[in-house]
C-alpha cells in the first residue's frame, strides 16, 4: 500500500502520524522510516528535526535560514537543508526497508523531492519496494506527487483540511479486515495473521 497524509503546513500531519504510528505499534505493527516534527524557538517554528524510527536517533534538519545556514545546505523557501541530514534520513528510509517493515513512513514529500533532489532517492526506493508506505505531503502539492510517481496508486487516508479528529481504523488496506501482527525481534521483520 502506498498511503498519504494530505494536509496544509502547520494542519498536524506530523502529529497525526505520531499518533497512527503509536497506534500500528500498540497492535504489534513494525514501524521504520522518519517522522519530521517541527523544532521552535521562543513559540517560533524555526525548523524540524527527522526522528529515526528504528533508533530513536534524531538530527538538525530544516532551518529557518535567518536562524541557521548549514555548510553546502540546500536552500527552499526560508529554510536551509542539512545535506547531512538528508543522509540520514535517506538511510533511516533504505534501512526500514531492508529490515521488511510493516509500515514506512516518509514525513514529508516536498518542493525538493517533487524536484528530484533531497529524499528522491529513498522514496523512490520505498514506492518501488513490496513495504507499506505513508507518505506526507501538503494538500498544494499532491497532484504533484501524482505527476512524478504516475506509475502508483496512492490511498488518502488522512486528510486535514478536513475534520481530523477521527484514527483511522487498522486495516491490511485490501479488505477492510482487521489486521494484527506478531513482530519478531530482529529489525523490523514481522508475520501477518488475520
Amino acid at each position: 500500500m502506498r498511503l498519504l497524509v494530505v494536509g496544509d503546513p502547520r494542519s498536524g500531519k506530523t502529529n497525526w502520524c505520531r499518533e497512527y504510528v503509536d497506534r500500528r505499534r500498540e497492535s504489534g505493527s513494525s514501524i521504520g522510516g522518519i517522522l519530521c516534527p517541527a523544532v521552535h524557538n521562543q513559540g517560533q517554528r524555526v525548523g524540524s528535526d527527522p526522528v529515526d524510527l528504528l533508533s530513536g536517533q534524531e538530527v538538525p534538519f530544516a532551518r529557518l535560514s535567518r536562524y541557521e545556514s548549514f555548510k553546502g545546505g540546500e536552500v527552499v523557501g526560508d529554510y536551509t537543508i542539512s545535506r547531512e541530514a538528508i543522509s540520514f534520513a535517506r538511510g533511516a528510509i533504505k534501512r526500514a526497508i531492508e529490515s521488511r517493515c510493516d509500515l514506512v513512513p516518509i514525513n514529508e514529500v516536498g518542493p525538493l523531492e517533487l524536484g528530484g533532489k533531497g529524499l528522491t532517492p529513498a522514496v523512490e526506493l520505498a514506492l518501488a519496494s513490496s513495504v507499506n508506505t505513508l507518505i506526507v505531503v501538503r494538500s498544494s502539492l499532491r497532484e504533484a506527487l501524482r505527476r512524478r510517481f504516475p506509475q502508483y496508486q496512492f490511498v488518502v487516508i488522512a486528510d486535514l483540511r478536513q475534520s481530523s479528529s477521527n484514527m483511522p481504523e487498522l486495516t491490511d488496506g485490501k479488505s477492510n479486515e482487521m489486521v494484527t501482527r506478531e513482530s519478531h525481534t530482529e529489525g523490523c521483520q514481522a508475520q501477518e495473521t488475520r
